[in-house]
């Protein structure tokens, strides 16, 4: 049609006229027809179709099946995962109580046992809403058996093959008494008592750990100190909802001393920070998720720290691309960033990167030499909380995928 108008241009007036009528009417019939065409295509318009997991997903969402499923009977509850990772599926019963005692008082008790034999089982009793929720109290009893818990030795030079397995065994009474002074601000100070046990590893691909390493690798190999524990805690918490938080953010700083009950030489002070940051963008159906945790330990002269008690980094809650608990040592660094956006309502990804090390002078608390993991993850959830994380990291020893119950952060 702009050839007929160039062409109409250079003749003279009275032709030009004519030219512009006989354009006109030849492209009438096309106009129309075009016309026609986008009045078809519109009464053919029809909304987006679901695929088959996007249907699954969604009317799983929307008929809150998990959150019914989690409802239980009569108190009883079903309880999925709650043991570190490492410990394979893990499954068991859970009858909880709440507002009793005119909404005062909170009681849970549950059992959990997984495919590589671990067993966890919990007591715990609060009252989380004393004078008018500005004050709380909670006391919890915990009893873990774990036979194959993973230590390739201390330091951040320790090797890959030198992976053994050991059992440990412990009962831990804790009581806290806390004050929430805002809604998103409390501070508080917890005590109690830590009864532990060491053994032979049970895990049949590696040896146990006394067979490769002795008490000056790991202290306290064969000495099973048992532990008091009392310290405080301030927290600032305005994320939006902490099971699938989409922005504000979560701080913790907590300070705790360890006295050795038993033998006088494995006591210690432990001092953790965490930051966690959450910034949304497009309508929060995106987020950029940030993590910073460290953990300083400190002891007296003539004093040390249990190997089964120093920190470790690796596994699905912080360095992604390496096996659990790969790095221990008596201090930690670790940080997390995460890109997460919907896919579809009930389904989210991610792309997170980690980085992180341990270490045992407090000099080496800088950013040289850290371990790093990067990797893709997908997050099944339900309207307030993640109930399936499935993340796939990479680091310089291979490729990792971890299952779990609950969010990274």
């Amino acid at each position: 049609m702009a050839s007929l108008y160039l062409a109409a241009a250079s003749l003279p007036l009275g032709a030009q006229q004519a030219s512009e009528s006989q354009v006109q009417a030849a492209a009438g019939p096309r106009l129309e027809q075009w016309a026609a065409l986008r009045e078809r295509k519109a009464e053919q318009l029809r909304p987006p179709e679901r695929s088959g997991i996007e249907k699954f997903l969604y009317n799983f969402r929307e008929r809150r099946v998990m959150e019914r499923f989690a409802a239980g009977w009569n108190g009883f509850h079903p309880k999925f995962g709650g043991m570190h990772t490492g410990s394979g599926f893990a499954a068991g019963p859970e009858y909880r109580r709440e507002r009793l005692l005119g909404g005062v008082l909170d009681f849970r008790v549950s059992g959990a046992l997984s495919t590589k034999r671990y067993e966890k089982f919990e007591f715990q009793i609060g009252m989380p809403r004393l004078l008018n929720e500005h004050l709380f109290l909670d006391f919890a009893a915990t009893s873990r058996n774990y036979p194959r818990e993973p230590f390739y030795g201390l330091g951040p030079k320790s090797l890959k093959k030198d992976r053994t397995s050991f059992r440990l065994e412990d009962t831990t009474y804790l009581g806290t008494f806390g004050v929430r002074w805002r809604r998103w601000l409390s501070t508080g100070i917890r005590g109690g008592i830590i009864a532990s046990n060491t053994g032979r590893g049970k895990d049949p691909r590696f040896p146990s750990t006394e067979r490769l390493f002795h008490s000056a690798d790991a202290p306290a190999l064969d000495a099973q100190p048992d532990h008091y524990r009392f310290g405080a805690f301030a927290h600032v918490d305005y994320r939006d909802q902490p099971g699938n938080p989409r922005s504000g953010g979560n701080y913790i700083l907590q300070w705790n001393t360890f006295g050795d009950r038993s033998q006088s030489l494995y006591s210690f002070r432990r001092y953790e920070a965490e930051l966690q940051q959450y910034v949304p963008f497009f309508n929060r159906r995106r987020v950029i998720a940030f993590r910073a945790k460290s953990s300083l330990t400190d002891t007296s002269p003539g004093q040390t720290v249990p190997f089964y008690m120093q920190e470790t980094v690796g596994g699905s809650e912080d360095l992604r691309g390496f096996r659990e608990f790969r790095f221990r040592d008596r201090n930690l660094m670790a940080y997390n960033l995460e890109y997460r956006w919907e896919v579809f309502s009930g389904l989210d990804m991610a792309l997170f990167g980690d980085a992180g090390k341990v270490f045992s002078d407090r000099s080496d608390f800088n950013l040289e030499r850290l371990e790093g993991a990067y990797g893709i993850g997908l997050r099944f959830n339900q309207e307030k909380a993640v109930f399936l994380r499935i993340d796939v990291g990479k680091s310089r020893e291979g490729v990792r995928v971890f299952f779990k119950f609950g969010h990274v952060f």
